[in-house]
């Protein structure tokens, strides 16, 4: 008996990690992770306002795999997000969503079905990789889904790294931002906090690294100590250029179901600042390892998505036209706070360094 790894087209790195770290006697197919990066979301989808869903999410259909031929009766498939049609499989989640191509209309319609395959003998394990994952399942399937399913943190790849003492007690505050969906990632509102953080103390810089949208090239260009670059930078380009230079990441998601930027700023014992969605507070530890914010919008209500849950178009106009001043100015706040104390900052950093430790340990268990 042995995995196999279903071939997903789009891989993360989270998730060839997973295949690289796995015990090679006990692989099928660890080919499929050599020598491959990460699959990143294109300029085009992530700078496009239109709604371009895919069939499944226009089609309400369940994400059901055939079963690949020549494998071993007694092998076990393993994929994310995704059930098999027959045969014996292990299931990845970020959210539960994904089991019906982030549907939640075909979620309402096959909701019995997808219990079956969850509860069924040939599903030997439901991995989670967060604890508000888990606690969806519990609201969509009851206690016996919950009771079955394990919480594993995707912290394989990523290696602790002790931050610099010089970059953390320094006067000058290097704030990174990192996403490729600018606008839905919060960048524009952190623009506007970052004029005022400015204002109050100009001994701090911003890296952005993003798909920067055309409308604000203006704007950028007129903000002093800031940087931008394209998200064309593997996982170890990251840690090494900008996550062990930087002393704050700021983090204003409106759509996160878990936020891996996060769980690698941790490893780094970056402090930061992000809305309280979903997963995160189980990364960000308000006061402790940074900042939570309470979003003025989200696409998620607890651990339930809303109404905005499959919009893109509709969603960033509804940022654009939405009043965000109360939170541009709890953003600034808590970036003026850090950017004063390097001390909290330093103290925050060995919190966080402590917490990535905590997860890693529960997930290797």
């Amino acid at each position: 008996m042995k995995l196999y790894f279903y071939p997903h087209f789009y891989l993360r790195d989270r998730q060839l990690d997973t295949i690289r770290e796995w015990p090679e006697n006990e692989v099928i197919n660890k080919e499929i992770a050599l020598q491959r990066r990460g699959s990143q979301v294109s300029r085009e989808a992530a700078t496009t306002k239109k709604n371009k869903l895919n069939w499944k999410q226009i089609l309400p259909l369940i994400n059901v795999k055939r079963r690949p031929k020549d494998l071993h009766p007694g092998d076990i498939v393993y994929l994310w997000g995704g059930l098999m049609l027959s045969g014996k499989f292990i299931v990845d989640l970020d959210n539960p969503w994904s089991l019906v191509g982030y549907n939640p209309s075909a979620m309402r319609l096959y909701r019995g079905i997808v219990k079956r395959f969850l509860l069924s003998e040939r599903c030997e394990q439901i991995y989670c990789i967060s604890q508000a994952c888990r606690q969806s399942l519990k609201l969509l399937f009851g206690e016996i889904v919950f009771m079955k399913a394990e919480v594993r943190y995707p912290t394989h790849g990523i290696s602790v790294e002790t931050p610099s003492r010089s970059v953390s007690e320094s006067n000058h505050t290097r704030f990174l931002f990192v996403g490729s969906q600018f606008e839905i990632k919060g960048g524009a509102a952190l623009l506007e906090a970052y004029q005022r953080v400015h204002k109050e103390n100009s001994d701090v810089s911003l890296t952005i690294i993003t798909h920067l949208p055309a409308e604000y090239r203006a704007l950028v260009s007129s903000l002093p100590n800031i940087e931008v670059f394209a998200p064309e930078f593997d996982r170890q380009e990251l840690f090494q250029r900008f996550f062990s230079k930087s002393d704050v990441l700021v983090h204003p998601s409106f759509m996160e179901s878990f936020g891996m930027t996060i769980l690698e700023a941790m490893a780094h014992g970056v402090p930061v600042i992000s809305n309280d969605i979903y997963a995160i507070s189980e990364m960000v530890v308000d006061g402790e390892t940074g900042y939570l914010l309470v979003p003025p919008i989200s696409k998620w209500s607890g651990f339930l998505p809303n109404d905005n849950f499959t919009k893109k178009e509709q969603f960033v106009s509804m940022i654009r036209r939405m009043d965000q001043g109360p939170y541009i100015e709890a953003l600034s706040d808590r970036m003026i706070k850090l950017s004063r104390e390097p001390a909290l900052r330093h103290s925050m950093q060995d919190k966080m360094l402590s917490r990535f430790k905590q997860l890693a340990s529960s997930a290797h268990d």
